[in-house]
């Protein structure tokens, strides 16, 4: 679906249920699960959840078939046994509660899961902590300090390449909003999330392919 369809998808809902006369950016407006609107909507979540699953994978066997044709041998049997899969921007019922995680991913007690920071410093596999103060979840990254819009209006495309020498990515103007000087410090971020997530590894980037 394209950007447009999205926003359609959320404004029908948003239009159902907000107050007569007030525009949709005027509040949060809540869906009543039990009726056949909030029913249709956690229809919709779960179907673009699962999309979003199928795409990941698709990318995958990608990059896997790309490499095995470069080195013209197989390089990885593919298989999704350990996939770590975890979303963000989505909705689940725990406890007869909806937790709507808006920027944050799940991070149950040992559940696995990825927090990426930037093209330049990678990202990290974690395991989830369950702390209950957070409702059992962490970031899901490093986090904007400058919007896409922003940041190609005040990024020098120069600066970008020479923090990027040694990684194979597409640095050029028209990805300039993906440059690390647009995020926060993903040290940062982890230092301040120890109560809430356990390190297990830090993935240091070669390839950068943006999507």
């Amino acid at each position: 679906k394209t950007d447009k369809e999205y926003n359609l998808l959320k404004d029908r809902f948003i239009q159902k249920h907000k107050p007569k006369g007030n525009k949709i950016l005027d509040g949060h407006y809540g869906l009543d699960t039990k009726s056949q609107y909030g029913k249709d909507y956690i229809q919709d979540l779960h179907w673009c959840l699962n999309y979003a699953l199928d795409n990941r994978k698709i990318m995958m066997k990608r990059v896997v078939g790309c490499i095995t044709e470069s080195l013209n041998k197989p390089f990885y049997n593919l298989n999704f046994s350990g996939l770590i899969n975890r979303n963000h921007n989505h909705a689940e019922l725990k406890d007869g509660l909806w937790i709507h995680r808006k920027g944050a991913t799940h991070a149950e007690k040992n559940m696995l899961g990825v927090i990426p920071g930037n093209m330049l410093d990678g990202s990290f596999i974690v395991k989830g902590k369950g702390n209950p103060d957070s409702l059992y979840s962490s970031s899901h990254g490093a986090g904007r300090i400058l919007s896409r819009r922003k940041a190609k209006e005040t990024l020098k495309l120069n600066d970008f390449k020479d923090i990027m020498e040694g990684i194979t990515a597409s640095v050029k103007q028209a990805t300039l909003d993906e440059s690390p000087f647009a995020y926060k410090n993903i040290f940062d971020v982890m230092n301040l999330q120890e109560e809430l997530v356990e390190v297990i590894a830090h993935v240091k980037p070669l390839i950068n392919i943006k999507g």
